[in-house]
């Protein structure tokens, strides 16, 4: 059939080489609703060019997400490329109800409205299965630009305060520079590309100046254009995992050698050297003190639920250890883990590790540790005022370090050790305790 395609174009189009894609696409369509027999040979070349540009849009959300979010574009391509243009037109229609992308696109394409590149490449990205799967992997197919454009003011304060738990001064200061993005950005999207469908652009420096000087007349606060766009993609990462996460999608997990669990200050611009010099030692001294605090409340609440299992069932205390270490540093499923353990069903593995009881406990231990460790630093830095503000970002760190770990829980990389912060902490304790079973 293939061979038979390329017989057909070069006896419609002896100058083949020489023409281009735009004019054979438009010729062929043209050519295709010419044609009534169901064999129609320019609905075959069609399909074929189609199935290639599928498989290139596979190729580029690959090349784009897959290495950071754990998949490549052969993951992608059962999901889209199902058209089978080997069997007859007729067959096709008569069987079930089954319509390939190709069909949907063939179905709706309109040369007079753009490209068929164009037109396959939204197809594909607005393909609900893959959608579904790139949410799984934690990757939303919306840019930064058009996400803030969709979102106003009462949804950012919500998310922000009630998901983040952000500091109240920090959602205001949000709140203020999103009506000012909106009142530069999205006003020039829609007085010079009303009703264009061409994806946001990142804001220019003249945009990014606008937006500062509509800030500083709304508010009084100076910002630079870096520092205006920093927080723009800060806003939009958080509106990202909101979005993902509440269309039943994973975030990505922090890896435990990255290092992005910051207090407050530092998301605030430095007003002089000196204060420059004591933010970043207040910040070293944090980061130092979170993954011991973290060490500290995992050993502890560890070893509590070790007591808890001695005194009832003594017997699955190594079986306790020894899930808790092949789940969280070997990356093995309940059902992987069972016969390891002793145990039939994956139940009856959950219900012995506890691991959202766990989590919980680690939390609280956490801030307890926490608060009072880097409150005793913070005084040496920091005004009494200030001290309040430091303690809501405590609690948001801690809960964006539980968040991960259960997202990470809930879609691990299956038999890889599990790379979030907290996981990595809870191997290395589960190292010190002296029942951790060896490989």
């Amino acid at each position: 059939m293939v061979n038979a395609a390329k017989d057909y174009l070069h006896e419609q189009f002896p100058t083949l080489a020489d023409d281009s894609d735009v004019a054979l696409q438009r010729q062929l369509w043209h050519l295709m609703r010419e044609q009534q027999a169901s064999d129609s040979m320019a609905e075959i070349c069609l399909r074929c060019y189609i199935s290639h540009q599928i498989y290139q849009a596979c190729i580029d959300l690959g090349v784009k997400f897959g290495k950071q979010h754990g998949f490549n574009h052969n993951d992608l391509l059962p999901i889209v490329l199902g058209d089978e243009v080997l069997q007859s037109f007729k067959h096709q229609k008569e069987t079930g109800s089954y319509q390939s992308l190709a069909t949907t696109i063939l179905k709706t394409y309109n040369p007079d409205k753009g490209s068929l590149n164009t037109w396959v490449s939204r197809y594909v990205k607005q393909h609900s299965e893959l959608k579904h799967f790139l949410l799984q992997h934690g990757v939303f197919l919306v840019s930064d630009w058009a996400l803030l454009n969709d979102t106003n003011l009462k949804e950012l304060q919500r998310i922000l305060a009630g998901m983040y738990h952000l500091a109240t001064f920090e959602v205001q200061q949000a709140c203020e520079l999103l009506v000012s993005y909106h009142a530069v950005y999205r006003a020039d999207r829609l007085q010079f590309l009303a009703g264009s469908t061409l994806p946001c652009q990142p804001p220019t420096g003249e945009q990014l100046s606008r937006i500062a000087t509509d800030l500083k007349t709304r508010t009084g606060k100076n910002f630079s254009n870096e520092a205006v766009l920093k927080q723009l993609q800060f806003i939009s990462a958080k509106l990202r995992e909101y979005r993902i996460i509440a269309r039943g999608g994973a975030i990505k997990t922090l890896s435990y050698h990255q290092e992005e669990v910051e207090p407050i200050v530092e998301r605030q611009q430095a007003m002089s050297n000196n204060e420059d010099q004591e933010e970043n030692e207040f910040i070293q001294l944090y980061q130092q003190q979170l993954k011991e605090s973290l060490d500290e409340a995992l050993f502890q609440v560890i070893e509590e639920f070790i007591i808890k299992i001695q005194r009832r069932r003594p017997s699955q205390v190594e079986s306790f250890i020894k899930g808790l270490e092949l789940f969280h540093c070997r990356g093995e499923s309940m059902t992987q883990i069972a016969p390891q353990i002793g145990v039939k069903q994956q139940y009856e593995v959950t219900r012995l590790l506890k691991l959202n009881d766990l989590r919980v406990d680690v939390r609280q231990r956490l801030l307890i540790i926490l608060r009072t460790k880097v409150i005793d630093i913070a005084k040496q830095f920091t005004d009494i005022k200030q001290l309040q503000i430091l303690d809501e970002a405590l609690d948001e760190q801690i809960t964006k370090i539980i968040t991960q770990a259960e997202s990470e829980a809930r879609n691990p990389v299956r038999n890889q050790p599990l790379k979030s912060l907290f996981a990595h902490h809870l191997c290395l304790c589960l190292d010190k305790i002296n029942l951790t079973p060896n490989s």
